[in-house]
């Protein structure tokens, strides 16, 4: 007895292909995640510029007002300088965004179908947003290598200043300089920060939103941006001393006698509380909490927005809820977003 080969090619000709539209809604999460992530770092880069200089100059100490700095740096060399390296920042968020959002999107749409459910349990939303932001940042880590540097240029006086030219210029100079691996320098700083904040940017916002409905009512303005402040607060407790660590890490020389002034990120944390003090591993939260709060803010909505656009989200509460976000007074909106 043999295989009838002809039959069975006939057969699986007569099988429907997959259906590419989960692939294809994938694709979408993933490019979703980048645009909002990109779109909200544009906004409030200048805040995360102050927030990097204030992290530098609490190893030397000294003022450390945010008013005063920026004053400082507009007055030296105007208020473009708070926008130096926003090339290499934004490549590295529109690709982390992507992974770190997206991923969780397609994770979150995955089980919601898969279970019949319209939410995740806590567990279920850590596991997914601490693996997509261990994912995202792992593959990011050169621009952001790249990124703290040229913002630290901002900080440190002309003698220090490494003067490079460009993302290109960076890259080669670091490479041929300090080595290929210096490109992943304070990855696992960089990793406990990324992962904190995704899970204070994703898990509590839906929570929030339940928990504060008996004060602001279910889908409101009130309630979308409460939930959202108290989610960036969270995360900025929970991810501002490892982002310090990641900072002084990213951007550190080799003194006279060669060695570096960190050799890990448990030495950075031991140090640093040593020579500055325990609290001083928050230092810049005011700059932190006004660039997570509000960025959390808007690549949650942006991504909201703009899976309805494209067809993902059946909901079109949340669009109309975006697109009125300037809106105070009571209006029709709340009324829309209650049904």
């Amino acid at each position: 007895m043999g295989f009838n080969f002809h039959n069975q090619e006939m057969q699986a000709k007569d099988q429907p292909a997959p259906p590419p539209s989960s692939l294809i809604k994938h694709a979408k999460n993933i490019a979703i995640g980048g645009v909002a992530g990109t779109i909200a770092l544009s906004i409030i880069y200048p805040m995360e510029s102050l927030k990097t200089i204030i992290q530098l100059r609490s190893e030397a100490g000294g003022n450390l007002s945010i008013s005063n700095i920026f004053k400082e740096r507009c007055k030296a060399e105007g208020f473009t300088s708070l926008y130096k390296g926003i090339p290499a920042a934004l490549l590295r968020q529109f690709f982390f965004a992507s992974i770190r959002l997206g991923l969780y999107f397609s994770y979150s749409d995955y089980l919601k179908e898969k279970q019949k459910k319209n939410t995740l349990s806590v567990t279920q939303s850590t596991l997914g947003s601490l693996a997509a932001a261990a994912i995202g940042i792992s593959s990011v880590m050169p621009f952001d290598v790249i990124f703290v540097r040229f913002q630290a240029e901002n900080a440190l006086p002309p003698e220090q200043k490494r003067g490079y030219t460009g993302l290109g210029n960076a890259i080669t100079r670091i490479v041929k300089e300090e080595g290929a691996k210096t490109l992943w320098r304070g990855i696992l700083p960089a990793i406990g920060r990324a992962m904190a904040l995704n899970f204070g940017m994703l898990v509590p916002y839906d929570k929030c939103k339940v928990m504060l409905a008996p004060w602001f009512g279910g889908q409101t303005k009130q309630n979308y941006l409460a939930s959202a402040a108290i989610a960036g607060f969270g995360a900025s407790v929970c991810c501002l001393p490892f982002d310090n660590a990641k900072v002084k890490l990213q951007k550190m020389k080799a003194g006279p006698d060669g060695k570096l002034p960190y050799s890990g990120l448990m030495d950075c944390f031991a140090k640093s509380i040593k020579k500055e003090g325990f609290l001083r591993l928050w230092s810049g939260f005011l700059p932190f909490f006004l660039t997570i709060a509000p960025h959390s803010m808007l690549a949650l909505l942006i991504s909201d927005a703009l899976r309805i656009f494209l067809g993902i989200s059946k909901s079109q509460a949340q669009i109309t809820y975006f697109i009125c976000l300037l809106y105070t007074s009571p209006s029709p909106l709340d009324a829309t977003l209650s049904r």
